[in-house]
């Protein structure tokens, strides 16, 4: 038994050293086997055709698919893109304490309950043979730069001497102005200095000497090329401006349903303080309303887009909608007209573009309820102005047909366009979401088309990755202007939501442009939108969808024994491309993105009367890592790179791994 027992020990081993050997030698194979596999179901490249003939166009390609979305969110417009650098001008609300901070030496500052103009509080500072004030940091400085601005000052009582100060960083003056007063009414004070210095975080004082007691009220401080130029901030408005927007919504977005129009028309000191309850509540003196707006679009060459607040059909609230269409589409002889007139804008707006409210949903309504609200604000903008194209709002969500096809139903009389918004809120669903989109919009353009109303246009007016900015939302949102060009003409309107975004705001909603007080760097949707915006053609040609197994035979063979070719792991949501033209024949874009991490090829041939027999090839390329982006740091971290290729007619053109592709051909004269 003893020694059947060791024999068996001894077999055992013998077996458990043989296990070792083979496994150690089995095992890499089998992982090389399996790994094989891998590569081959996940990660092997693949091949899309893309066949172009200019003789087939299968549809025009609106230029209004490239649009954009001002909303006062985030301070996208307040400390953004109007230009005003002081915050808290009026002291309202709780801005002095946001914003300012006292000083005195035999002095006080205080905040008092005074009417002045449509305000409410000013600032009290009071001297007794000192020096008192009220300060401001963080204000951006360029050297070389003129600044200008003023201040509204009321003397009270006794000799006080006022000045305007300008420190930089370290306490250093760098300008200092007396501001000169008298008598005991209020006065607007200007003062101007030209900056001897870059500094990000100079600070702005009114400081009073002597004794006696001043108030002090609306404070501006600005670029004077800013002012001269509709009071926009000048690298903010080059950001928006290289876009080249077809069109602006504006005021909102959520906003637009609490927007009082009527406060924001006027001189600047005169409107009226409203904190932005509906994103975070803080400080707007709505300094930019609607003049601003629509200087800002003429500046720009773009249609406006304006969103009317609309969430009940209650007479006075449908009048108050009502008079802003009077104001600004109405002749100076009328009452509206004379209005908009005395504020410096004689001329009607052209305004081809008017929305009833935004996501009518949010505020509890049916769409039966809402579809309500189109039929009376719709009849009475129809009435003022027959040629305005006007928007009511579709579906907010993809899976909400029901919504879109009752107010087509009931209210399509009196609406030419369906706003629908979808954003796709998981970041690893970048190019699954495109697919989500397209599959409800193809639905609702097929519903239209079927019903009473087929000329109905749709527009997805609110649309993004909304939850990041990296490279994700890059490869996305060239997957969904690839989409809006497919089914453009039906689908006509299109324009991303955020636009712009300061980057010390609430980060859950994403933009295309981030910026501080001083500078700005693009979102990975804005990189993709310019580049396909900069080679807009509106012919459509074609458009391919996914990859098949690659082939090692050349593009002409390949194409040439097309009608044989077996579709061998063909792979959904791997790349998107079309193809679209200029309507004179000499120029053809290619456009496309690969979702995947592997090099992907597109085939394509191009044949039709207008193709031309020489060309010039130009190739933009833009890869990235999933998360990569820039920053202010690294503005230009994501950008495209030029190259060239030889032309024919049979091309393969190299996808890399997360990448968008443009090609443009161009006839050689």
């Amino acid at each position: 038994m003893k020694k059947q027992k060791i024999m068996n020990i001894r077999y055992d081993g013998f077996r458990y050293i043989l296990f070792v050997i083979l496994f150690g030698f089995i095992a890499p194979l089998l992982n090389s086997c399996t790994e094989k596999v891998k590569t081959k179901d996940d990660k092997t490249s693949g091949v899309a055709v893309l066949l172009i003939d200019t003789d087939r166009i299968m549809g025009k390609i609106s230029e209004n698919i490239y649009g954009q979305f001002l909303e006062h969110i985030n301070h996208s417009v307040v400390d953004g893109l109007y230009a005003e650098q002081i915050r808290g001008q009026g002291f309202e609300g709780n801005d002095f304490k946001n914003y300012w901070e006292p000083y005195s030496d035999n002095g006080s500052v205080s905040v008092e309950n005074v009417q002045f103009k449509n305000g409410e509080k000013s600032v009290r500072i009071e001297v007794r043979t000192g020096t008192a004030g009220i300060r401001q940091g963080r204000v951006y400085l360029e050297k070389g730069t003129k600044y200008d601005g003023s201040v509204w000052l009321k003397p009270e009582q006794g000799t006080v001497d006022i000045s305007f100060l300008v420190k930089d960083a370290e306490g250093n003056v760098m300008a200092d102005k007396k501001l000169g007063i008298s008598g005991n009414d209020w006065q607007e004070v200007p003062y101007s200095f030209t900056a001897g210095k870059t500094d990000t975080l100079a600070s702005v004082e009114i400081a009073a000497t002597g004794e006696g007691s001043v108030l002090v009220d609306f404070i501006s401080l600005m670029r004077s090329d800013a002012r001269k130029n509709g009071m926009i901030r000048p690298d903010l408005f080059e950001a928006l401006n290289e876009l080249k927007p077809a069109f602006i919504r504006w005021p909102g977005g959520s906003f637009a349903s609490v927007y009082r129009w009527k406060d924001g028309i006027g001189p600047q000191v005169s409107r009226k303080y409203h904190p932005n309850e509906i994103w975070g509540g803080y400080s707007d003196y709505y300094g930019f309303g609607t003049d601003e707006f629509m200087a800002l679009c003429k500046r720009l060459g773009t249609d406006p887009l304006v969103v009317l607040p609309a969430v009940t059909t209650k007479p006075e609230e449908v009048q108050y909608a009502i008079d802003w269409v009077h104001y600004m589409l109405d002749p100076a002889t009328s009452e509206w007209g004379q209005l908009r007139a005395s504020n410096g804008h004689p001329q009607p707006y052209n305004v081809p573009y008017i929305q009833i409210d935004n996501e009518p949903m949010n505020h509890g309504l049916s769409p039966d309820q809402y579809a309500e609200i189109v039929n009376v604000y719709g009849s009475r903008i129809r009435k003022i102005a027959p040629d305005v194209k006007i928007v009511a709002c579709g579906q907010k969500r993809s899976n909400d047909m029901n919504w879109s096809e009752k107010l087509i139903d009931i209210a399509g009389d009196n609406f030419d366009i369906l706003g629908c918004h979808n954003y796709e809120y998981e970041s690893d669903k970048y190019k699954t979401g495109v697919r989500r989109i397209e599959d409800y919009l193809v639905k609702l353009r097929n519903y239209i088309l079927k019903s009473g109303h087929p000329d109905i246009k749709i527009g997805v007016l609110e649309w993004n990755l909304s939850r990041t900015y990296d490279w994700r939302a890059g490869l996305h949102a060239a997957g969904m202007l690839i989409t809006y060009e497919k089914l453009s003409p039906e689908l006509s309107y299109s324009c991303p939501a955020l636009l712009m975004r300061n980057t010390t705001d609430d980060p859950t909603w994403t933009a295309w442009i981030y910026h501080d007080h001083v500078s700005w760097f693009p979102g990975c949707g804005y990189i993709v939108e310019k580049l396909f915006r900069d080679h807009y053609a509106d012919l459509q040609y074609a458009t391919t969808s996914g990859t098949f197994r690659e082939t090692e035979n050349p593009v002409h063979n390949f194409i040439d024994d097309i009608s044989q070719f077996k579709p061998e792991d063909w792979r959904p949501g791997t790349v998107d491309a079309i193809a679209s033209g200029s309507a004179d024949g000499k120029r053809i874009v290619i456009k496309a993105v690969n979702y995947e991490g592997v090099k992907n090829s597109l085939l394509t041939r191009i044949q039709g009367s207008t193709v031309p027999e020489n060309a010039t090839v130009k190739v933009y390329t833009i890869e990235a890592g999933l998360n990569d982006k820039a920053s202010l740091e690294e503005p230009d971290k994501i950008k495209p790179v030029e190259s060239t290729m030889p032309y024919t007619k049979d091309m393969a053109i190299e996808l890399p791994p997360y990448s968008v592709v443009v090609v443009e051909i161009a006839a050689e004269s």
